[in-house]
């Protein structure tokens, strides 16, 4: 098989890889959960004079609708079907426009569909279609469905968390935590094929999961690897 490994670190029970997940996922044994946050074409901020801020705002983004690398949903839902156990969830978040893209490809991919939930950002984005304080997740499974541990959980969760990198598309270690807990049991694999900043492979740390976690971009793999790193000797020394 033609596959490229640039970098491997294992980090606790953390381990961490630099490449292609498309390429690198088929090589992997298979894992319990798959908790991620693909990248995806963004919203146009329209033609109006800095119409929106954050990380749509002019200084941060060109209005092409792509912010960083994109990989489209059909490519990576049935890698990410295949490099997951027979009975196994999954968690993808997506925008409120990529949601109807995302769904169709991962269901056709062979994941059968639990439900839609969100993140309450609390802090909203501006916008002139009313403001955007939203993300959504697409919650799936494969082979047979299990109900979660805290079946007292809501659709919404609401945190209004403060940026730790600099990573465009960062996701607080509390929100996919909660998804960890929820699909999954101490010691289990949990996969993130878009690794970024790291944020789910904290959450392994912190949960009591093994994490496999993949990015593309070198700046950030180094940004997650210090992030795991100073999470589990946090741990070591407490």
């Amino acid at each position: 098989m033609n596959y490229r490994i640039k970098r491997v670190e294992q980090i606790g029970p953390v381990r961490l890889y630099l490449g292609d997940c498309l390429e690198i996922m088929p090589t992997l044994e298979r894992s319990d959960l798959c908790v991620t946050d693909p990248p995806y074409s963004l919203t146009s901020g329209g033609n109006a004079e800095q119409v929106m801020g954050g990380l749509f705002a002019q200084s941060n983004y060109d209005n092409s609708g792509k912010l960083m690398d994109i990989v489209p949903w059909h490519e990576m839902s049935g890698p990410i079907f295949r490099a997951l156990k027979d009975d196994a969830d999954c968690y993808v978040m997506a925008n409120d426009k990529n949601i109807w893209a995302a769904q169709p490809a991962f269901l056709n991919a062979g994941f059968d569909f639990h439900n839609l939930l969100d993140w309450d950002k609390v802090r909203a984005t501006r916008n002139r279609w009313y403001l955007k304080h939203k993300e959504y997740v697409i919650y799936l499974w494969k082979g047979r469905a299990k109900a979660i541990n805290d079946c007292g959980s809501k659709q919404s969760f609401q945190l209004n968390a403060k940026r730790v990198t600099d990573h465009p598309t960062e996701k607080p270690v509390e929100l996919m935590a909660h998804y960890i807990e929820n699909s999954s049991q101490p010691g289990d694999v949990v996969l993130d094929p878009f690794m970024g900043s790291g944020s789910t492979m904290l959450a392994c740390v912190e949960t009591g999961r093994r994490g496999v976690g993949i990015e593309l971009k070198e700046e950030w793999f180094e940004v997650a690897c210090e992030r795991v790193r100073e999470a589990v000797e946090a741990q070591v020394a407490a």
